[in-house]
C-alpha cells in the first residue's frame, strides 16, 4: 500500500507505510492522509518518548476522506473530519495507570519507565449485526457509534524510541481485531480496546432450585389429602442470553502468545437482560416438556401425577397456554438472576474475561474466539466438559454462579394442601407469574379470581393483589400446620415474603427496604448507612425479602408449649416490627411513641381511635392518621393470632386425649370446623399491611427471630443478597 502522510498543526508531516497485517492494509478499502487537530502534539525530529518536553496528551485526527472499512463489504464507515485520536501517556509516578479515571474501572498499572502510543478511529456500523461471518461490527447494533482504539506499549530501557518512530509504528500497526490472525499480529504490551452499543449474546445450561411454597385456602376438606411434595429439586435450563448496552471489548495482550479478552459494561451503566428458554428442559427425571419438567422436580409422585395430567384430558390450547407461562417465569427468573449477578460487585465492571494462549488454541477454540470477537460468546459460555476449549481459560463469567444451583425458581402452590396433588392443582386451577419475580403461581380458583385471574387459566398476576392473597394463606397455612391438619411433609416449608419493583430508587427507598433486611438480622445498621450513602439515586431496584417456617416453628408462631400464646405477646412482637421500620429522624417519628411506652399503648387501648388524636397533642393530622392506622392493623393482628392459637390449643389438646379421633369423630369435624370459620373470618378481615414487611417482621418475631429468612435487593449500582435457614445463624455476606 502507498504511504500517507499525518500532518501536525505546524505543518510538520511524518510519512506512514502500512504494516503488512494492519488493519489499514487488511480491512481498510483505502486510507487517506492525516492531519492532527492542534497542535498540542508536534511532530518533532530529535525528540525521544523519554524526554521531559513529552507529556501525556490526546489529539483529535481529521481524515482528509471518508473511509470504508470491512472484509467482502462496508461494515464500517468512519467519516471525513475529525474521526480520529492520536495520542502519548506518560505515566507521572509508581503508581500511574492507563484509563485512570477508567469509565470500565479496571485501569491498567504503568510502570515509570514505559510509555503507550495509541492509534484510534471512530466509526458507524454500517450494517447489521453478524450479517456475515467475517464482519467487523463486534455485536455493535447497525448505526452506532464506535470507537477503536489501538494502544503500543514502548519501553524506555535500554535507548528510548524517537517519536516520531513511535508514532510512525503505532499507526502503520494500527490493528482492528476481526479474526484470530489480528491477536497474533499485535505487538506484547499492547491494548486494543472497542466501545460501542450493542448486544452480546451466549447460550449456557443452568440449574434452578424449585423453591416450593405449599399454601392451604380457608377450608381444608375432611379427610385430608396427602400432599405429594418435596423439597430440594432442581431443573436444569436452556438459555440463549442476551446483554444489551454499552460496552467495551477490550484486549491485553501480555506476551508474544498470551493475551487477556475482557467484556465490560461502562460503569454505571446497566444491561439489559433478554433471556429465552430453551424449548427443552429437564429435570429430575425424563421429560423434555416445561409442564412435565417442573411438575417432576417438585412432586413425590412424579408418576402419579403425570397419569393423572392424562386423565384431566386438558386440550392442547390449554398445555400450550400452561407451559408457556411456565417458560415465561424461568426467563424470568434467570433475568433477574443474571442482572443479580451483575449488580454484585458493580465495581468489577467485566461481564465475561478469558486468558487465551494463542499457541494452545484448537479449531474449536478458534472459531470460538473468532465468533466471540463478534459479539457471540455461546461456546466460550457453554459447559468446558461437554466442549473443551484448548488455551482458553475462563477467568470471569456473570452466569457461572446462575449455572452452580444459586439462583431458585419459587412456585408459590395456592390451594396444594387442599387438593394434595401438583397436577389437581394445575387441572382445576390457574397458571400464572408474577412479572416482577418471575414466581410462578399454581393456584385453585377462589385464590386466582382474587389475584385477579379470572377468565383464563394461564396469565399474568397483579403484583399488589397476589402480595395480600399469599399473605393471607400463609396465615391460615402456618395455622393448619400448628393444628397438625395441614399434610405436610416436615421438610416442606411454607414462606412468607414481600417484593417491589422501583422505577427510580431514593436513598429513602433503599433505607426502608434495608431496614427489612436489618430487622431479619441479614444487615448491620452501619452497613445500611454505607450503602444509603453511597449514591443520591439508585435507578430501577428490585427488592425482595421472604421468611419461611416448618412444622415446629409454625408451631411457636401460636403456642408456648401447649398453651396459647397472651395476647400481649403478639401485640408487642406488633410494635417491635413498628419500630423496625420508623426512625427518630423520619416525619413521623411520633409512630414511635407507643413502641417506647407501654403505658401510652395501654391507655390507646383504653380510648380506642377515637380518642387517639387527643393523646398526641401536637402531632400533624397526617401523623395522626398514620398513628391510628398503626394501632388498627396491630390489634388487628393479635386478636386473629391469639383467638387463633387458642383454637389451636383445644384442637391439640383434644388429639392428646384422643389420639384415635380421626375425621369421623363429631367432636374433632367441630373444632376443625371452628378453626376453619375462625380463618375464614381472619381472611376476610386481612389488613392490606400484612401483605407487607410489617407482617413480615411481625411473623419473624413472634418466631423467636427463628424463621429461616432471606433477603435480596440490587440495581444498577447496588447489590445486596443474604440469607440464614431456620434455626441456625449464620453470617450474611453483603455488596454494594
Amino acid at each position: 500500500m502507498a504511504t500517507f502522510k499525518i500532518t501536525d498543526g505546524i505543518n510538520a508531516d511524518l510519512e506512514v507505510t502500512p504494516n503488512e497485517g494492519s488493519a489499514l492494509v487488511k480491512y481498510f478499502k483505502r486510507i487517506s492522509d492525516l492531519s492532527i487537530d492542534g497542535a498540542l502534539l508536534a511532530l518533532r525530529s530529535g525528540v525521544t518518548l523519554a524526554d521531559p518536553a513529552i507529556q501525556t496528551v490526546t489529539v483529535g485526527v481529521n481524515f482528509a476522506q471518508p473511509l470504508d472499512v470491512g472484509t467482502d463489504k462496508v461494515d464500517l464507515k468512519i467519516g471525513g473530519g475529525f474521526s480520529g485520536s492520536l495520542g502519548v501517556f506518560k505515566p507521572d509516578g509508581a503508581n500511574s495507570k492507563l484509563f485512570d479515571p477508567d469509565p470500565y474501572e479496571d485501569p491498567i498499572p504503568v510502570a515509570p519507565d514505559e510509555r503507550y502510543v495509541s492509534f484510534g478511529v471512530m466509526a458507524s456500523v454500517e450494517t447489521a449485526i453478524g450479517s456475515t461471518s467475517g464482519d467487523l461490527t463486534f455485536g455493535f447494533k447497525a448505526g452506532a457509534s464506535v470507537t477503536i482504539t489501538h494502544y503500543r506499549r514502548f519501553a524506555m530501557k535500554p535507548v528510548p524510541p524517537a517519536l516520531l518512530d513511535a508514532v510512525n509504528s503505532t499507526v502503520a500497526g494500527f490493528i482492528i481485531p476481526g479474526d484470530i490472525e489480528d491477536l497474533e499480529a499485535l505487538p506484547p504490551g499492547s491494548v486494543l480496546t472497542l466501545n460501542g452499543v450493542g448486544t452480546l449474546k451466549f447460550c449456557a445450561t443452568a440449574d434452578l432450585l424449585t423453591a416450593v411454597n405449599p399454601l392451604a385456602s380457608v377450608a381444608l376438606p375432611a379427610p385430608l389429602p396427602a400432599v405429594s411434595l418435596k423439597a430440594g429439586g432442581s431443573i436444569t435450563i436452556g438459555a440463549e442470553v442476551q446483554l444489551s448496552g454499552e460496552y467495551q471489548i477490550r484486549i491485553l495482550k501480555s506476551s508474544q502468545q498470551q493475551l487477556r479478552l475482557s467484556y465490560y459494561r461502562k460503569s454505571g451503566e446497566a444491561f439489559s437482560v433478554n433471556v429465552t428458554a430453551s424449548v427443552g428442559i429437564s429435570g429430575g427425571t425424563a421429560g423434555s416438556d416445561f409442564l412435565g419438567t417442573v411438575i417432576s422436580a417438585i412432586s413425590s409422585d412424579g408418576k402419579a401425577d403425570e397419569d393423572e395430567l392424562k386423565k384431566a384430558g386438558l386440550s392442547a390450547d390449554e398445555i400450550a397456554g400452561i407451559e408457556g407461562t411456565l417458560k415465561a417465569s424461568v426467563e424470568r427468573t434467570v433475568e433477574l438472576a443474571v442482572s443479580a449477578e451483575l449488580a454484585i460487585d458493580h465495581e468489577q465492571t467485566a461481564a465475561f474475561e478469558y486468558e487465551v494462549d494463542l499457541a494452545a488454541l484448537s479449531s474449536a477454540s478458534r472459531a470460538a474466539i473468532h465468533n466471540a470477537l463478534h459479539g457471540d460468546l455461546a461456546a466460550l459460555t457453554s459447559d468446558p466438559t461437554s466442549v473443551p476449549l484448548p488455551g482458553i481459560r475462563v477467568a470471569r463469567d456473570v452466569f457461572t454462579n446462575v449455572r452452580q444451583r444459586k439462583y431458585s425458581l419459587i412456585i408459590n402452590l395456592l390451594g396444594i394442601v387442599n387438593v394434595g396433588m401438583v397436577s389437581t392443582l394445575v387441572t382445576v386451577g390457574k397458571t400464572m407469574y408474577e412479572p416482577t419475580t418471575g414466581q410462578l403461581v399454581i393456584s385453585d380458583s377462589a385464590s386466582a379470581s382474587r389475584i385477579g385471574l379470572t377468565v383464563m387459566n394461564v396469565g399474568v398476576a397483579d403484583a399488589a393483589k397476589l402480595r395480600r392473597v399469599m399473605a393471607e394463606n400463609f396465615l391460615i397455612t402456618v395455622a393448619y400446620r400448628g393444628a397438625r391438619s395441614a399434610g405436610l411433609q416436615p421438610s416442606l416449608t411454607t414462606s412468607h415474603s414481600f417484593f417491589a419493583l422501583n422505577q427510580h430508587t431514593s436513598q429513602q427507598t433503599v433505607r426502608d427496604e434495608l431496614d427489612v433486611s436489618v430487622a431479619l438480622g441479614l444487615f448491620g445498621a452501619d452497613d445500611q448507612d454505607r450503602v444509603v450513602d453511597s449514591a443520591l439515586e439508585f435507578g430501577r431496584t428490585l427488592f425482595y425479602a421472604g421468611t419461611e417456617y416448618d412444622d415446629a416453628l409454625a408451631t411457636q408462631l401460636f403456642l408456648d408449649g401447649e398453651r396459647p400464646r397472651p395476647l400481649d405477646s403478639y401485640e408487642k412482637a406488633g410494635l417491635d416490627a413498628l419500630a423496625c421500620l420508623v426512625h427518630s429522624q423520619d416525619d413521623d417519628q411520633a409512630r414511635l411513641f407507643p413502641t417506647r411506652d407501654p403505658a401510652l399503648w395501654r391507655k390507646m387501648k383504653e380510648v380506642g381511635q377515637p380518642g387517639i388524636a387527643a393523646l398526641f397533642p401536637d402531632v400533624p393530622t397526617p401523623v395522626i392518621g398514620a398513628i391510628i392506622a398503626d394501632y388498627s392493623l396491630i390489634r388487628w393482628w393479635s386478636d386473629a393470632m391469639s383467638a387463633t392459637s387458642r383454637k389451636l390449643a383445644n384442637i391439640r389438646a383434644f388429639l392428646a386425649a384422643h389420639p384415635t379421633a380421626d375425621d369421623e369423630n363429631n367432636d374433632f369435624k367441630k373444632l376443625r370446623n371452628d378453626l376453619a370459620g375462625h380463618l375464614r373470618s381472619v381472611a376476610a378481615n386481612t389488613k392490606e399491611d400484612f401483605g407487607r414487611p410489617w407482617g413480615l417482621i411481625a411473623m419473624f418475631i413472634v418466631s423467636g427471630r427463628q424463621a429461616g429468612r432471606k433477603a435480596r435487593l440490587f440495581g444498577d449500582n447496588l447489590s445486596f443478597t443474604a440469607d440464614k435457614p431456620i434455626h441456625v445463624e449464620t453470617s450474611a455476606g453483603a455488596s454494594s
